[in-house]
């Protein structure tokens, strides 16, 4: 049974951190790259490929005479130098003519995703059927235009936009880093004794958060751990630290809620039923029947009182 052998100050918690100013060389470097994602191909005067060169290829990857999955393709356009292929595939293409097919002999590396290709030598046979170069984007006012956003006229409007925007992530970012530095205050005060469901809970939270982010990304669990060589197992391991503190902290936020005596108003209750219907397109009884109610309760109370230590933390 998790138990708080001694709640520390959580009140007028000290502080000291400083937030960070937009430069302009993090605005120059956001224009670059809008620049370098609105680049055009045109194709290339001359026909034999060079570093920096886009070519359009079909490919096709053997090993020990036998195609492979998954190494086959056609009409690549593949940016030589980018570093996209395995390592040496585009260092061998240089040189090559359009419409010439050459075999470049290459090795994965041991830590490759695919075990049956990890650490195998390999021929793959490319030809070259166009190339192209990369057209830069002018930065002027007629860019600007293209960008599909009205409010934004001039060189200079983008500029304020782009500072606007990078200012507001280093100010939620300083709004992490406050919390975080807040929170391992008072948890450094504190004392408490934590289960082993806890934690596993914990972790189980904490896995299936991972999963959702990944799939978010388009990837399966099974395979970010195939491309990272661990088995849930060690993954659970890897996160288990960080799921004891949470657990640690949930205990001691749980202890505030009784000593501040926190309770969910149903004012309270029904606006955030509301907010978490809005945000998902349900009514307030959809809400209900997909949620724990008193689960929903209990972290709503946790937030109140994670609040009461924020919002009486005082800045140095």
């Amino acid at each position: 049974m998790s138990k708080v052998l001694k709640l520390g100050q959580y009140k007028g918690i000290v502080y000291s951190l400083e937030k960070t100013q937009v430069s302009d060389a993090e605005v120059d470097q956001q224009m670059q790259m809008i620049l370098a994602q609105s680049s055009t191909k045109v194709e290339k005067e001359g026909d034999t490929v060079e570093k920096g060169d886009i070519a359009t290829i079909n490919f096709i990857g053997l090993k020990d005479g036998v195609a492979f999955e998954g190494g086959t393709g056609n009409d690549y356009d593949l940016e030589i130098g980018s570093g996209t292929f395995i390592p040496g595939f585009e260092d061998q293409m240089i040189g090559m003519k359009v419409k010439e097919t050459r075999d470049l002999h290459l090795t994965f590396p041991e830590n490759y995703g695919a075990s049956d290709l990890a650490g195998q030598d390999v021929i793959f046979k490319v030809t070259v059927s166009k190339l192209s170069v990369k057209k830069e984007a002018v930065l002027d006012d007629d860019f600007v235009a293209t960008l599909g956003m009205p409010e934004l006229k001039t060189v200079d409007d983008l500029k304020a936009f782009i500072k606007n925007g990078l200012q507001q992530q280093h100010d939620q970012d300083y709004e992490v880093k406050k919390e975080n530095m807040i929170f391992d205050t008072f948890m450094a005060d504190c004392e408490v004794e934590v289960d082993e469901d806890a934690i596993d809970n914990a972790t189980d939270r904490q896995m299936s958060y991972l999963a959702n982010q990944i799939a978010s990304q388009g990837m399966q669990l099974d395979q970010y751990l195939q491309m990272t060589g661990m088995d849930e197992t060690s993954l659970r391991e890897q996160i288990k630290p960080a799921a004891a503190q949470q657990a640690k902290l949930e205990v001691l936020i749980d202890e505030i809620v009784k000593v501040e005596n926190i309770e969910v108003t149903q004012d309270v209750l029904d606006e955030q039923l509301d907010m978490v219907g809005q945000a998902n397109q349900l009514s307030k009884e959809e809400v209900l029947e997909k949620i724990d109610l008193e689960g929903f309760k209990r972290d709503l109370c946790r937030m109140q009182a994670s609040r009461i230590i924020i919002n009486n933390a005082v800045e140095k």
